[in-house]
């Protein structure tokens, strides 16, 4: 088996449910970051995300607005929902990997669960290496 780099898993389910972006196979380990950007509902009512690494929540947002751009950047796993897009003009205005590391075993899994409404797009990456153990 070889070694990897890079995008490790991903996820694009936009549903009220809980998704699965990654899981570890057997006879490896990984170290990796998260990298996403959602849409959030298009109805009145308020929406929550909660991101899970091996079953311990390490970000959740609750009462989303309608509407609203949430996304990881380079200092934080979720930025403030703007009404547009990010756009790069800023560091806080850019999607890219958050800076914390998680280290995994053969099994783990890195999941996120959108709540009460569905988004209206999601994309979800895991980014990192995977190593033979």
């Amino acid at each position: 088996m070889a070694d990897k780099i890079g995008v490790l898993g991903s996820a694009t389910t936009a549903t009220a449910t809980t998704t699965t972006a990654y899981t570890v196979p057997a006879a490896k380990a990984a170290k990796v970051k998260i990298m996403w950007q959602g849409l959030s509902h298009a109805s009145n009512s308020t929406g929550d995300l909660t991101i899970t690494v091996n079953g311990n929540a390490v970000a959740t947002v609750l009462n989303i607005t309608a509407a609203r751009y949430v996304h990881s950047n380079s200092t934080l796993m979720v930025a403030a929902a703007t009404a547009a897009a990010p756009t790069g003009a800023t560091a806080l205005l850019t999607c890219a990997p958050a800076p914390f590391e998680y280290y995994l075993s053969a099994a783990d899994t890195v999941t996120y669960t959108i709540a009460t409404d569905a988004f209206q797009s999601m994309d979800f990456q895991v980014v990192g290496t995977e190593i033979d153990v």
